[in-house]
């Protein structure tokens, strides 16, 4: 989870005149290079140094030596409809036992995990992740279609991205160090997510990924503590007050511009970030339904930026949108390939930047339909040049 801030005002809400909290325990120099790692590029000497005096003050939310499981209102509940428990067999991996083994080890001794004898039993499989490093992955498939829905609303991305610029001109974006591990499973409910390994039956005490309701619980723990918060200070206070953690390598604190869910966001637009235009670029021309709904969907983020997108991709869109019968009937041919191409270079020629609205400027909405789509632009005239927002 990585919520971002803008304009959180950090330097002038803290002095370095405060005393950086002192006792007995040893500061770890990983932790300490990451801190200063955070300010590097702030040009002023004086505000790195309240800033840095902030993160030393609050280091205990940037320590991932240890693991903490947060201290909050509510632990993680899972309603499910009347049922047979759900079992399953263990899924072979004798590639990856050892890598297994010492991850369930690290598990145990962190408290993620206990030992089970719960009824429940859901497959657990290791992924790789960067780095040689892996994930542990539970197919709570059979579990969650027993499980009750938690409707509550999560963030529209779309409507979260545009509210970070706006004349902004600091960012921060902060990442918890496995977010979901920090939030507590409600005694009750702990068997539910039990899974059987190579090496015997394991539940979790914490939130693990993959369970039908995680991403709500998760967010309503985030707005819960976060919705009085305006500057770095209280949000940092507001973290520690629950003993969650922050993964330092992954946060970014007063920069110019970020990258978020997508994105790369600064004072003045939003545009695409670069890589990703890049990968879709080096997408080659589909020849399956498949590759074709891959490459419409690696687009649908930057439609967007992209005008008369509807009716460029409707000839794609009309041999893929293909009911299930109908699915080995998929033709690609010369307009499907036309578009294709038509859209990528639109990716190279088109300015892909949004601008944000100026507050005392009239709105220009312009609209057009056809027997394809509907559309329209909104616009502003600033200093004689039409900015797209």
């Amino acid at each position: 989870m990585t919520p971002a801030f803008s304009n959180l005002n950090t330097i002038r809400n803290f002095s370095s005149r405060e005393k950086i909290s002192t006792s007995s325990k040893l500061y770890d120099p990983n932790v300490i290079n990451y801190l200063h790692s955070l300010v590097k590029d702030i040009e002023n000497k004086q505000q790195k140094q309240d800033l840095l005096s902030l993160l030393l003050n609050f280091y205990d939310i940037f320590d991932i030596t240890k693991h903490n499981i947060a201290r909050t209102p509510k632990s993680h509940v899972i309603n499910t409809i009347p049922h047979s428990h759900p079992s399953s067999r263990s899924y072979p991996q004798p590639d990856k036992e050892e890598a297994m083994y010492k991850l369930i080890q690290e598990f145990l001794a962190a408290d993620l995990i206990s030992q089970s004898n719960s009824p429940y039993a859901a497959p657990a499989i290791l992924v790789k992740k960067k780095y040689q490093s892996y994930r542990l992955v539970v197919d709570y498939k059979r579990l969650n279609a027993i499980t009750i829905k938690d409707s509550s609303p999560l963030p529209n991305m779309e409507d979260t991205v545009s509210k970070l610029g706006k004349g902004f001109c600091y960012f921060s974006k902060l990442d918890l160090k496995s977010g979901f591990y920090q939030i507590p499973i409600d005694d009750n409910d702990k068997e539910k997510t039990a899974s059987i390994t190579p090496f015997g039956l394991y539940q979790f005490n914490v939130l693990p990924m993959g369970l039908r309701n995680s991403p709500p619980t998760f967010q309503k723990v985030m707005t819960d503590m976060l919705k009085s918060c305006h500057h770095l200070k209280q949000v940092f206070s507001a973290l520690q007050s629950k003993s969650l953690v922050l993964n330092p390598p992954k946060c970014e604190i007063a920069v110019r511009q970020i990258d978020y869910l997508g994105h790369t966001i600064t004072k003045d637009c939003i545009k695409p970030i670069r890589a990703k235009i890049d990968a879709i670029l080096n997408i080659e021309e589909p020849r399956t339904l498949a590759q074709a709904n891959r490459f419409l969907g690696s687009l649908g983020w930057y439609r967007k930026f992209l005008p008369k997108f509807a009716d460029i991709a409707a000839q794609i869109n009309a041999v893929t949108n293909l009911t299930k019968s109908n699915r080995r009937k998929f033709k690609w041919e010369n307009p499907q390939s036309q578009a294709f191409r038509q859209l990528k270079q639109m990716l190279i020629t088109e300015p892909l930047f949004l601008h944000y609205p100026v507050d005392d400027l009239p709105l220009i909405l312009t609209i057009d339909a056809s027997d394809i789509g509907i559309g329209g632009v909104l616009q502003q005239n600033v200093n004689g040049n039409m900015h797209n927002l």
